[in-house]
Order: structure tokens, then C-alpha cells, then sequence
């Protein structure tokens, strides 16, 4: 069996059988909303092991997920803190992507930290200086390395504001 990984409220977690799950429920046509999400909770529990207390967090993950299987649109989930690094690897990318790493650290954060190198992804961003820092989606500096005040002011008024949209 295939071992695919879903996002659960910010946690990646590994769900035996997923796609013939997907399957089973396009095959029962299932129309409400409600009665989709029950029965793939339902089929997902035979064959893993999901906390009680878990189950409605669960429930949205996997029809988000079933939403995608069937092509849909479906929006990311936010996941916690989510750094880019934008540059091409000069020495000032370099600097702020280590300046990052040092703040992170200090702070105990977790977070999914990337260097953009490819300069037409970074060209998505829409910035013309590098390096760039982004945020969570949100372009914070360009062409400068941010003092690591400023970092830290940045990261923990990110984290309280995810902490707020969660609560």
C-alpha cells in the first residue's frame, strides 16, 4: 500500500491508502458535503490510526485533499512559517539566508526555510533587488540583508498573527 502525506492542521502526516480511498468515494457519488467528509474519515480509520480528538481536523483535510484528487482548485492550507530566500547566491543572499537560519534557531522556531535561485521564480515575486525575503507569501525586504532586529520583529509578529487566524 501507498503511503501518501496530508496537511493537518500544520502537521504532515502519512495516510495508508489514500488514493483508493479517493477512489471508492468517486465511485459512491456521495453529494453532501457532510456525508463525503463521514465516509472518508469512515474509510481512512480502517487502515490508520486517527485520535478521537483529531477527527474534525481530519475530516477537512481529507476532503480538501479529495477536492484536489478530483482536480479542483483548493487553497493551501497555512502551515506555520514558510521562508524564501530570494537570490541568485551572492554574497548578500548568502548573508541574509545565514542571518535567517541564526534567528530561527535562536528563537526556536520551526519553519520550511527554501533559497530561490531560479530567476524566473524569483521574478514571480516581483522584486528587482535581491536578495528578497518572503514571509509566508508576503515580501518583507529587497536588495538589502535586514538587521537580525528586524528579522525577529518580523518572524515573531508572522507567528502571532498565525496564532490568531488558528485560535
Amino acid at each position: 500500500m501507498e503511503i501518501k502525506q496530508i496537511n493537518i492542521k500544520g502537521t504532515q502526516v502519512g495516510i495508508i491508502g489514500l488514493d483508493d480511498i479517493f477512489q471508492a468515494a468517486k465511485k459512491a457519488a456521495i453529494g453532501e458535503e457532510n456525508s463525503l467528509e463521514d465516509f472518508l474519515l469512515h474509510k481512512v480509520k480502517e487502515q490508520n490510526y486517527i485520535p478521537a480528538s483529531a477527527e474534525d481536523d481530519y475530516k477537512v483535510a481529507l476532503y480538501r485533499e479529495y477536492r484536489r484528487f478530483l482536480g479542483e482548485v483548493v487553497e493551501e492550507e497555512e502551515t506555520g512559517l514558510v521562508i524564501r530566500i530570494l537570490g541568485p547566491g551572492c554574497p548578500n543572499c548568502e548573508k541574509l539566508e545565514n542571518e535567517v537560519r541564526a534567528v530561527i534557531q535562536e528563537l526556536n522556531l520551526a519553519a520550511d526555510i527554501e533559497h530561490v535561485r531560479d530567476l524566473k521564480e524569483i521574478g514571480k515575486y516581483g522584486i528587482i533587488a535581491t536578495p528578497g525575503l518572503v514571509i509566508n507569501k508576503k515580501v518583507l525586504s529587497t536588495g538589502r540583508v535586514p538587521n537580525r532586529y528586524q528579522l525577529k520583529e518580523w518572524l515573531l509578529e508572522v507567528i502571532r498573527l498565525f496564532n490568531e487566524k488558528s485560535e
